[in-house]
């Protein structure tokens, strides 16, 4: 029994000691926040310990001191630290620092006592120190570059707390190509950080002029940046550039041929015109060249001056030469007086002004021809117009045709006869039964067109039987109608307009005059355009 007692009393302090130590390391301190960085006097510094139950104690251990501070939510401020949280029963612990010195600078540790177990969390204050402002190092100790040659350069800062993160510009533009990844380390018997970043870079003809700046960012910067810069000057022959050409330029006047280069140095320049070489500050002839005036970042402004511009001068091409002692560049020149938008560079040129006005040209002829062949029956309309014709000329045609072809007269000269009116014509009794009326009768010649086309028509013609002509009777004649005469004596009804009917019908006197004048009108009028026809033809 009591081997038993022994045995068993171990392995429960054993148990109980391995319950703790589980039930310590499933409790867990979460600090906030983990680190921190601050500049130094900055004012009110918050940092808090937290865990998931109620604590009975809480302590901070501040950096580079053995001094331990005994927190209360109702104690007050000690030593410019005070309580910081919503209290103990939250399981929340902290403190407010009043003002950051330089010994706060550290790793700040907080103990929380649960149940007589004591659970830690740290936490980790850095006090900043601003770095040394921002150098250049270049491989080649110069500042004078030639173009196309590979600029090797650093930028470096040294004893920041932290390291401070750096960029490269060129002017205002940052640059992001050729840079390495940012390097930071200690160097040994210096406090702080250094950190480095390094540019590969082929300088450009565009870079003279110009700085390449380093820059610098930290907490404890008093504006946060710093910067520092390295003016850069580049050498290069005189840069080329494609023909140009100077519009809107007025004849008559002194106008000016200017030209913007970039070279470094300064270019040494002369003109040829046809031949003719003008050096700079020279004149010859309407021709004057002038001194290179001196621009930004290695631009020069090379002007010719003509006076009294003429059209000769704007056929000629103008060449200029530009030289230093790195190389030589030649140009050329062309001259204009249309303005840029309506010159052959924007793509409507003379030759395409030229081609529009043809062009319209071409369609008006067209039109002008259309609307005279219309007019005069030719071409395609000539056989609209032929049946027009024929089909107006139907009132009072006759249709006696002879072997001699079309567009020949068929009838004899028109002549007038005296016709005795036979008593009981057309079967008709007529009025007055006493001596016979007289009347004359007219016999109007017609022509016959001409149709090449339907030969057909004139066939049909020809089968169709005769008629000798239209009858016009005195207004004296009285018969009981137009159709009560005689068909072979005054001729079909059909030519003059009315329609064939088997009974007689009485027309009066004077609606019976009025559509022989009809009649006859519309036959001169076909007869005037057969004639005009048979002329064309």
């Amino acid at each position: 029994m009591v081997d038993k007692q022994q045995f068993f009393l171990p392995c429960f302090m054993l148990c109980a000691i391995f319950s703790a130590v589980i039930t310590a390391q499933q409790i867990q301190v979460d600090t906030d926040p983990r680190e921190l960085v601050v500049t130094e006097n900055q004012r009110n510094v918050s940092l808090l310990c937290r865990i998931g139950r109620p604590i009975d104690i809480c302590i901070f251990l501040l950096p580079n001191s053995n001094q331990s501070l005994l927190l209360n939510p109702s104690n007050t401020e000690d030593r410019g630290i005070r309580y910081f949280g919503p209290g103990y029963q939250a399981g929340a612990c902290g403190i407010t620092i009043d003002r950051i010195t330089s010994a706060h600078n550290g790793q700040i540790k907080c103990s929380l006592f649960v149940g007589g177990l004591s659970q830690e969390g740290f936490i980790n204050l850095i006090v900043a120190v601003a770095p040394e402002p921002p150098i250049i190092q270049t491989e080649v100790e110069t500042t004078s570059f030639q173009v196309d040659t590979e600029l090797i350069a650093h930028c470096v800062t040294k004893g920041g707390k932290p390291g401070a993160t750096l960029a490269w510009f060129l002017e205002n533009e940052p640059i992001y190509e050729g840079i390495t990844p940012q390097q930071e380390f200690i160097e040994e018997g210096r406090e702080g950080i250094t950190n480095v970043l390094s540019l590969r870079r082929f300088i450009h003809a565009s870079d003279s002029g110009k700085r390449l700046i380093c820059e610098a960012k930290h907490i404890a910067y008093a504006d946060g940046v710093s910067r520092t810069s390295l003016p850069i000057t580049v050498n290069f022959a005189p840069q080329a550039l494609p023909e140009t050409t100077i519009h809107g330029l007025m004849l008559g006047r002194t106008v000016d041929i200017s030209l913007m280069i970039h070279s470094n140095p300064p270019p040494r320049t002369y003109w040829t015109v046809e031949g003719i070489e003008i050096e700079e500050g020279h004149e010859s002839d309407r021709y004057a060249a002038r001194i290179p005036e001196p621009l930004d970042n290695g631009a020069y402004n090379v002007t010719l001056t003509i006076a009294g511009l003429t059209l000769e001068d704007l056929s000629k091409t103008y060449h200029m030469r530009a030289s230093n002692r790195f190389g030589a560049q030649d140009y050329s020149v062309v001259l204009s007086s249309l303005e840029a938008d309506v010159d052959e560079s924007s793509g409507v040129g003379i030759g395409g002004i030229i081609g529009i006005v043809l062009a319209a040209l071409i369609v008006l002829t067209a039109v002008a021809l259309i609307i005279v062949a219309r007019a005069t029956g030719r071409w395609c309309f000539r056989g609209k117009a032929t049946s027009a014709s024929a089909s107006n000329a139907k009132i009072g045609e006759t249709d006696t045709t002879d072997d001699r072809g079309a567009g020949q007269q068929l009838l004899p000269s028109p002549t007038t006869t005296t016709t005795t009116a036979a008593s009981g014509l057309g079967g008709d009794t007529p009025r007055d039964n006493g001596s016979p009326k007289v009347y004359n009768e007219t016999t109007i010649p017609l022509m016959r067109p001409r149709n090449l086309r339907n030969p057909d028509l004139l066939q049909s013609a020809i089968q169709r039987e005769p008629q000798l002509s239209v009858t016009s009777n005195s207004s004296s004649i009285d018969c009981a109608s137009i159709n009560s005469c005689d068909s072979s004596i005054t001729g079909n009804p059909n030519q003059v307009g009315l329609p064939v009917v088997k009974t007689n019908r009485w027309i009066p006197s004077q609606q019976r005059e009025l559509l022989e004048k009809q009649a006859n009108l519309l036959m001169s009028g076909a007869n005037i355009k057969r004639k005009r026809e048979t002329e064309i033809f």
